[in-house]
């Protein structure tokens, strides 16, 4: 447990509620431009101490700049800073993900795009120093919105000491779903479940259409939920609590982060945003890849994420707020990121610097990283979850097969999309 726990400390005295203004000492001459900064992680984590300590670095490093930076909740992150944005308020800096890109992207005021298109800012060879995935995440049509600072996925973590006590060995990196499921039924025992699963969330199918050979959208960004293969994954995925048994019914995200905070769970399919609080919860944490789908020999390939830092088109301070934007995307600052949440980094020089993921978590979700899809940085991602959802609700409730709900699906997102 030692090496899982080492790099976990970070200095949190700055945070506070609401509003962080990192003001200068009282010896130094006071700021002459302020870069205002809105930022979504959550209050009182390692996230935002890391970045709030990053923040006072560049502030201790420039000491004619003022910076406000303010917490903004995640889920009203864009709904905010495109009301800002209309009302010309926006902030200089926010952090956005690529979802993020595809829902302000196509958004005008007075013909003008919400943000900065980063091209004439960020050099050829400065791009050179990024994960290619990541900054094509951050473009929308030929615009460059945002420096990718962090990637995230689903991994298969698994409970060490449930599989100890029943003597199974752990999950390895060349399982297939037949391993996965047969693992599973012969863990699951009494009050305990061999996997907890959200079989109504779709982000959690994700990985499974692709490993059973479909996609979300076509080369062309036509939505294809119904593409083949879909129908059988989503067949697979709902099996494996309403006909294996193997997940806990009804299970959502919170829920399968409670039952394996509780060592009631062996196996689940979770993200780095959750490690460090199952090692506070004392759970002897293991990590794999998805499996490989037995019926196709494909691996499941879950989305790959990103955030990162994008400019207002109104900001009057461009020029420092993407210095700031650098800095926040420095190795230095991407290391303690990853030391801290296990974030596999965007910045290449991290990633081929074996010492980076010393650690058990950051190494694997860099592996997993590896077999991800990243998703379009289209407005179709943004709006994909309302009808899928209920795709999955509908199956999940016996009232529609897979094949006929998610053509159903396809065609409500792709009116969507034409709206």
């Amino acid at each position: 447990m030692t090496d899982l726990r080492r790099n976990r400390s970070v200095r949190a005295g700055l945070l506070v509620a609401g509003l962080v203004v990192l003001s200068p000492t009282p010896s130094a001459e006071p700021a002459s431009r302020t870069i205002e900064v809105w930022y979504s992680y959550t209050a009182d984590t390692r996230e935002e101490a890391v970045f709030l300590d990053a923040v006072q670095s560049f502030r201790d490093a420039h000491a004619h700049l003022g910076v406000n930076a303010e917490r903004i909740p995640y889920v009203e992150n864009v709904v905010q800073f495109i009301t800002a944005s209309q009302g010309g308020e926006a902030p200089d800096l926010i952090r956005i993900s690529h979802d993020d890109v595809g829902k302000i992207g196509y958004v005008r005021i007075e013909g003008l795009p919400l943000l900065e298109d980063l091209r004439p800012h960020l050099t050829p060879a400065q791009r050179l120093d990024y994960d290619p995935r990541g900054l094509q995440a951050m473009r929308y049509e030929n615009a460059l919105y945002g420096i990718p600072s962090t990637g995230s996925c689903l991994a298969l973590i698994y409970n060490r000491t449930l599989f100890d006590a029943a003597r199974e060995p752990y999950p390895r990196d060349d399982w297939t779903t037949d391993d996965l499921l047969a693992t599973a039924r012969r863990l699951t025992r009494g009050e305990v479940h061999g996997m907890a699963i959200p079989v109504k969330t779709s982000y959690w199918w994700f990985g499974f259409q692709t490993g059973f050979g479909g996609a979300l959208f076509d080369d062309q960004h036509n939505p294809t939920l119904d593409s083949p293969g879909s129908a059988d994954a989503l067949a697979f995925f709902q099996a494996l609590e309403k006909d294996h048994r193997v997940s806990p019914r009804g299970i959502n995200p919170e829920s399968m982060k409670t039952r394996f905070s509780q060592n009631r769970v062996a196996m689940i399919l979770d993200g780095p945003w959750n490690w460090g609080d199952y090692l506070d919860a004392g759970v002897d944490v293991g990590i794999a890849t998805l499996p490989v789908v037995a019926e196709t020999g494909l691996r499941m390939a879950p989305q790959l994420s990103y955030h990162g830092w994008a400019i207002s088109k109104q900001s009057a301070v461009k020029v420092e707020a993407f210095e700031l934007a650098l800095w926040l995307n420095s190795p230095e600052v991407q290391h303690q990121f990853t030391e801290a949440t296990y974030s596999p980094p965007t910045h290449l020089a991290l990633s081929s610097d074996p010492s980076t993921f010393d650690d058990v978590a950051a190494a694997g979700f860099l592996r997993q990283a590896e077999s991800c899809v990243p998703a379009p940085t289209i407005r179709g991602v943004a709006l994909i979850f309302e009808p899928l959802d209920t795709a999955l609700q509908l199956v999940y409730e016996g009232e529609m097969e897979p094949a006929e709900a998610l053509a159903a699906a396809n065609v409500e997102l792709a009116a969507k999309m034409r709206e």
